[in-house]
């Protein structure tokens, strides 16, 4: 990604007032289930520290901490990380994590690695600071309705690349070991109406061509 390119990035984010507050039904609705699942199979109890890169808005962050999980979050967009309700929040690069190594218990992120110019490096920090998992929550091209919206919104392009399949490669060159990996939910954490975000969660299930990937990785 060049410079320019990097820099259009950065305003589209800090401009953005559309994103939902991590408390929003349809944020939650999209955040719990996948967390339940995630926390089940890698045996979390709770108490394990977790730092949420690319935290934005912090649908990510809130549901860590419904769960008990003291969280940091990170976002290099002062528009996003103002509005996250994570008591511990900074500024800063994913690509270049101010945290000494095995800082967290687990490291995670959603919709960020297709953001970022080099999502093999950040993968790699997050594993650099992680003592534990890493748990990453990307979109799925193989959803017509996604496919869709990554093909008309220019800074989506990106995701139209990320498969389950791609999501695994992306892990494999960062030098990491796969724990999990599913593809599954019909909430679009910002899209979805509150009025049908509840309904919509509770069918959030593995399933082929659901909207997102969800994976556990460690490092080797």
């Amino acid at each position: 990604m060049s410079a320019d390119r990097t820099q259009e990035s950065k305003k589209h984010w800090e401009k953005h007032p559309r994103y939902k507050s991590g408390d929003a039904p349809s944020a939650r609705a999209f955040a719990d289930p996948k967390l339940e699942r995630v926390c089940r199979k890698l045996g979390l109890t709770g108490s394990e520290t977790v730092l949420d890169v690319g935290a934005g808005t912090g649908h990510l962050s809130a549901a860590w901490t419904r769960r008990g999980h003291p969280v940091t979050a990170l976002d290099w967009a002062d528009a996003m990380i103002l509005r996250n309700p994570a008591p511990r929040r900074l500024r800063g690069d994913a690509a270049r994590l101010p945290f000494a190594d095995n800082s967290f218990d687990v490291v995670a992120e959603a919709s960020l690695l297709h953001h970022v110019p080099d999502p093999v490096a950040v993968l790699q920090e997050m594993a650099r600071v992680a003592s534990g998992p890493i748990v990453v929550v990307e979109p799925n091209r193989n959803h017509p309705p996604m496919f869709l919206f990554s093909l008309l919104l220019r800074e989506e392009w990106p995701a139209l690349r990320f498969t389950a399949g791609h999501v695994r490669r992306l892990a494999k060159q960062a030098g990491l070991v796969e724990q999990s990996l599913e593809t599954s939910g019909w909430v679009y954490q910002n899209k979805t109406p509150s009025a049908l975000a509840g309904w919509l969660g509770r069918w959030d299930t593995p399933c082929p061509g659901a909207a997102y990937i969800v994976g556990a990785f460690e490092e080797r």
